[in-house]
């Protein structure tokens, strides 16, 4: 089977977006042949076994004066030899917009599209008539199916496309065999690299910067715990991402503003394959978003044997993972603070709870589990296709 996946029009680090590294490794493992799209100025080094493209640029600045498919028009002549050279039998966008009616108008058929969380929550806190939610509406009815990590997205997509959007719920799989619970020497360095003493117990901030991930929040909730529950604890910040509506600067300030800053480290942007190490230098992952999909931040700490420290949000009810998550509460600073002072006098238990975790993770979202779903679904859709051709 040949796939045509068009990567994000953003990326990290000058480089396709993980999120985007994780599905191409989910083709491939499927036996896919695989044409990448990626965009100027986040294209990935020659990887081996893939065909690379470059997606025609978008001409953005002409979104305030013309309507979206008629900008797709303008943009169709641009895409077109593009699809005709890759000569596909599905085309698979990352992250939904606007790409996705430009892909249908040049031919890219049938057209599946992966929601990451934000592209469909973020319309959805728009008014109805906001240009760019009813965009996004357009851009749902175009598709033959949308891959979803939550059961929440999808009925989000629902409500924003008006309409029941044809669905298939498939979580991003882990390589379960790199995150795992055994990596005592990355624990080690790590902590040596951190000046973490062996004995302390750590809390891990471990999703990027931004502000919709309320990283400010858990700084203020790790400073809110017991004085004596921060001296035998430290919260390491993780700093990569996009940091859209807060900045590290900021954040700095607020911990010595707090009196804590002794207790916080600090991490940035990191190669994939060393993220496993990060994760077990932690005792405890803390997550504490506005808004949120099903996070693949989740499966990587169970599966790593990292207990998850969280709010509650609709979409984390997915996938039988709340069994393995520990809750806060109410959506608060403070709910949030006592979760994790509980967290230090708790250990071995939220321990045992996570081991039970990562046999969930192993046994339901591994990659080569996920990747056979995928050319599952994807098989699906070409037989639905296929017999829509026919009629």
């Amino acid at each position: 089977m040949k796939v045509a996946l068009f990567a994000t029009p953003f990326g990290q680090g000058g480089q396709m977006h993980i999120h985007c590294r994780r599905y191409l490794r989910l083709l491939q493992l499927a036996g896919c042949d695989v044409t990448l799209v990626e965009h100027s100025g986040f294209q990935s080094p020659p990887i081996p076994g893939v065909d690379q493209r470059t997606y025609p640029r978008r001409m953005r600045r002409l979104d305030p004066l013309l309507t979206t498919r008629a900008l797709s028009f303008l943009h169709k002549r641009r895409l077109e030899p593009l699809l005709r050279s890759a000569n596909a039998d599905l085309c698979h966008i990352q992250w939904v917009d606007e790409r996705v009616i430009d892909v249908s108008l040049a031919g890219g058929r049938p057209l599946v599209a992966f929601a990451w969380g934000s592209d469909l929550n973020v319309p959805l806190r728009m008014s109805p008539t906001n240009p760019a939610r009813q965009r996004i509406g357009a851009v749902l009815r175009e598709l033959d199916l949308l891959i979803v990590d939550c059961d929440d997205s999808a009925a989000v997509a629902n409500e924003l496309a008006g309409m029941e959007v044809p669905v298939a719920s498939l979580p991003i799989g882990i390589d379960t065999q790199l995150f795992q619970p055994d990596l005592p020497k990355e624990r080690a360095e790590w902590r040596q690299r951190f000046q973490i003493e062996p004995d302390a117990l750590v809390f891990l901030s471990g999703r990027q910067l931004g502000a919709i991930y309320r990283p400010a929040e858990i700084i203020e909730a790790f400073a809110r715990m017991p004085a004596a529950a921060r001296q035998r604890s430290y919260l390491i910040m993780r700093i990569f991402g996009h940091s859209v509506g807060t900045s590290l600067r900021s954040l700095q300030q607020l911990t010595r503003s707090l009196d804590i800053e002794q207790r916080i480290r600090w991490v940035g942007g990191m190669p994939y394959e060393r993220q496993p190490g990060l994760f077990v230098a932690a005792d405890f992952m803390v997550n504490f978003p506005q808004m949120d999909a099903f996070p693949v931040t989740f499966l990587e700490s169970l599966a790593c044997g990292v207990p998850v420290l969280t709010n509650r949000l609709k979409s984390y009810e997915s996938n039988g993972a709340t069994p393995y998550l520990t809750f806060a509460q109410e959506d608060s600073v403070a709910a949030l603070s006592a979760t994790m002072s509980a967290a230090l006098d708790d250990v071995q238990a939220l321990q045992a709870q996570a081991a039970r975790g990562r046999e969930h993770v192993v046994r339901n979202f591994d990659e080569r589990i996920s990747a056979a779903q995928l050319k599952e679904i994807y098989d699906s859709v070409l037989l639905r296709h296929s017999a829509r051709n026919r009629r």
